[in-house]
């Protein structure tokens, strides 16, 4: 990423503190879907995306290591590939936090759609032979 576009905080890397956003997603993936092995890309992506809208995302600098907070607009641009999650980190009390909201989401959507299949369905007005 080019640095002309890294206005966010700089805090050096620290592995207790910060954990790769490649490692954050597929923590999340086991987490979301314990029973699916396989991590399909655009499911990573997916999950890669609604960590964004919870949690502050930093692009680690290979050169200095330092940190750099991303800006909401570099956060709405991004495209979370399988090389970005690589190069992205985020803070490990916060990703823990973000993981919870969303296995309460997951969760409150697997008992809609619970309640929603074993309800009795109406029954739908035949229309007429002719």
């Amino acid at each position: 990423m080019p640095s002309r576009l890294l206005a966010g905080r700089r805090i050096f890397y620290d592995p207790h503190v910060f954990l790769p956003l490649s490692k954050a997603v597929a923590r999340a993936h086991s987490k979301l879907y314990p029973e699916e092995p396989y991590n399909d890309p655009r499911t990573l992506a997916a999950i890669a995306l609604a960590l964004s809208r919870l949690m502050p995302f930093y692009w680690r600098d290979p050169a200095s290591g330092r940190l750099i907070e991303l800006t909401d607009l570099e956060l709405s641009a991004a495209q979370f590939t399988k090389a970005a999650l690589e190069v992205l980190a985020v803070s490990v009390p916060r990703f823990e936090a973000a993981l919870e909201s969303l296995q309460a989401t997951s969760l409150d959507q697997a008992r809609v759609s619970l309640t929603l299949r074993q309800s009795p369905r109406a029954a739908r007005p035949q229309s007429p032979r002719l």
